[in-house]
Order: C-alpha cells, then structure tokens, then sequence
C-alpha cells in the first residue's frame, strides 16, 4: 500500500519528512536492538552501551510522535484527503515503537543475567534467531524506503519460521531443569524475540496490503 500512497502524496510538502524520519525510526530501532543483545551476550558491559539504548529508545519516540504530528497536520488540512494511507502510517510507527521498547527490555533481561548469558543451554538457538532477525532489519528500511513489494513478501515468508522457533524454545524449555535465573531469561528472550519479529512483519505488511489486511499474518504470509 505505501507504495501507491507516496504515489497519491507525490509532491506533497509532508511526504519527505515522513518518509525519512520513519526510515530513522528503523535504523535507531536496529541500533537499540543491536546495543541490547550485544549487552545480553556479555561482549560489553551495561554502562557501555545501556545509555546509546535508551537514547535510541527515546529518539525513536520523538519520531513517533513527529511523525503523527506531520499526519495530523495533514489530515487537519485535507480531511476527507487519504485517511486510510495515514492510518497505515500510525499503526506502522506504533510497531517501530514497540521494536524499541522491546529492545530495551532485553537490554533489561542482559543486565541481570551479569555476563552470563554464555552459559545459558538455550543460547545457539536464541542467537540464531536473533541473527536472523538482525539481517532483517536493513531488508525491512530499504522495502519501505523503496516501496519494494517483493522484499516485503520476502520477510513475511519468513515470519511464521521464527515465530515457530521461538514457540519451540520455549515449549522445550519446560523439559528442562534449569537454574531460575537461566529459565526466567531464556523464557523472556524468547518471547521478546517472537514479539520483535512480529511488529517487523507489521511494518512490512503495511506496505504491501490495505489498512483491513495490515497485521494478520496466517500461515507465514497475509493472504
């Protein structure tokens, strides 16, 4: 949908802004991410990168709310002008949102597990999904970036996979005798991951379908 959108809102005053602050909000959404695993691995310490996390959370929520500024404005402009495309916008902002403040929270999760994440059984699995959703993140900024409808498909094809995994984890995590700590973490990567990778396939939603068909993935892919 997004790109028929910017389309429709070529030449717009509104359109470039928004286009480049939500491209923004991916990128510090990437960073944050990035900051809070490498913390939770032990490659560096909280009081090195616990501050770039929270800045980036918090920059990420400037965006937001500049970018339903933009939105307002131009909807206060044009009532009856696009109002599904502006739509799609604020529920694909709310999702880049919630990306941050799941990073944060396994920035939350490193900081208690103390650098001792290596030792954790769960941890191949847990950094093979975080790895594939890494990669994700740029494929995600250039899909919107350039309105690129076959990449987008490309990273719903592979939502239902983590999402399984993710589950897996955790329903193999109950045939384990682990100590609490340990237990608590893995449960909560988990999730945290299965939620990260949902809202990135939100966003990609939304710039192929409709504002009705945005954030219902069945079988791996919206139909």
């Amino acid at each position: 949908m997004i790109k028929q959108l910017i389309a429709i809102w070529k030449g717009e005053p509104f359109i470039k802004k928004m286009v480049a602050k939500f491209g923004e909000m991916l990128d510090d959404a990437e960073i944050a991410f990035t900051c809070a695993w490498q913390v939770f691995l032990g490659q560096v310490t909280a009081e090195q990168l616990e501050r770039e996390c929270h800045e980036k959370d918090a920059a990420i929520n400037d965006h937001e709310r500049e970018i339903r500024r933009i939105l307002l404005e131009h909807l206060s402009l044009h009532p009856q002008h696009d109002v599904s495309g502006c739509l799609v916008m604020m529920s694909m902002v709310k999702d880049a949102e919630r990306i941050g403040d799941y990073s944060k929270n396994i920035l939350e999760v490193g900081i208690m597990m103390e650098g001792k994440s290596k030792d954790m059984k769960f941890l191949k699995r847990l950094s093979a999904t975080q790895g594939k959703i890494a990669d994700h993140f740029p494929k995600l900024r250039k899909a919107f970036l350039e309105s690129d409808d076959n990449l987008a498909r490309q990273l719903l094809d592979e939502y239902a996979p983590i999402k399984s995994e993710c589950n897996s984890i955790l329903h193999d995590l109950f045939s384990e005798q682990l100590p609490t700590r340990e237990a608590v973490a893995t449960a909560l990567i988990s999730r945290y991951l299965k939620r990260i990778n949902s809202h990135m396939s939100n966003i990609a939603s939304g710039i192929i379908y409709p504002l009705d068909q945005i954030d219902f993935v069945r079988g791996g892919i919206l139909e």
